[in-house]
């Protein structure tokens, strides 16, 4: 909005467009978080990048991810960050999502976890993997990133709207403080560039002055006709052109 040439626009018109990114970027930000969640031996940031674009353009049929400046900013805001999965560091962490090695109790027959004492106890038996007829060798789903639960009357995605729309702002007025300083400059610029100018035509003014009035002042009494009726003409048209009183002839 800041760049030379743009409109102005309101936030209504801001809002409208960032429902269209917030789209773009999600889908983004899940590519990223799952390349870099399993990142390949050795693999920096930069890899992950281009891991993450080319998952996105498979994915959603584009041929680029053009929004990276905005996912830059957005990513570091709570509804971005990447959700640490349950028990991903454990010794004891399962590849399916839920939590650790299932026991059975003794008495009960019910099963519980292992992962925590804080878990509350959970009636497995109804599990599909434990009746006869499901069958047991089904792909297991990989985990997938989930964002966090939002508060009920929406005060969670209203605050991270007002801090993306802040840091927004706040690198749109960088830019437009750079913009002005590059104006100044350039004015800075063009005033020096014309007061050289003025100052050189002055110069050139002044060394012409000095030739006509040495012209002025040389003797013409000896030279012959027609050169002696030239220098008297020349003479005239320099006192003209400078208001200068005519010499006697």
């Amino acid at each position: 909005m800041k760049l030379p040439g743009a409109r102005i626009r309101n936030m209504d018109q801001m809002t409208s467009k960032w429902t269209d990114l917030n789209g773009k970027i999600s889908k983004f930000n899940a590519c990223f978080i799952q390349k870099n969640r399993n990142p390949q031996s050795g693999a920096g940031e930069a890899t992950i990048m281009q891991q993450a674009t080319a998952e996105y353009c498979k994915t959603y049929k584009k041929r680029t991810f053009p929004h990276v400046a905005s996912w830059e900013v957005a990513r570091h805001h709570p509804k971005w960050v990447p959700v640490e999965l349950v028990d991903t560091h454990g010794p004891m962490a399962p590849k399916k999502r839920g939590g650790s090695k299932r026991s059975k109790t003794s008495d009960s027959g019910n099963y519980t976890t292992s992962a925590s004492d804080n878990l509350p106890q959970m009636n497995l038996n109804d599990d599909p993997l434990d009746e006869p007829d499901q069958p047991l060798d089904e792909p297991v789903e990989e985990d997938t990133p989930t964002r966090p639960r939002r508060r009920r009357g929406g005060e969670s995605s209203s605050k991270g709207k007002e801090a993306v729309a802040e840091s927004i702002f706040r690198i749109e007025e960088d830019k437009m403080t750079q913009f002005k300083k590059a104006e100044q400059r350039k004015e800075t610029m063009m005033t020096l560039k014309v007061e050289r100018e003025q100052a050189y035509k002055e110069h050139l003014k002044t060394i012409e002055r000095q030739n006509d009035l040495k012209i002025l002042c040389e003797n013409h009494a000896h030279l012959d006709e027609p050169f002696k009726s030239v220098v008297i003409e020349q003479k005239r048209a320099i006192c003209a052109k400078w208001c200068w009183e005519m010499p006697p002839v």
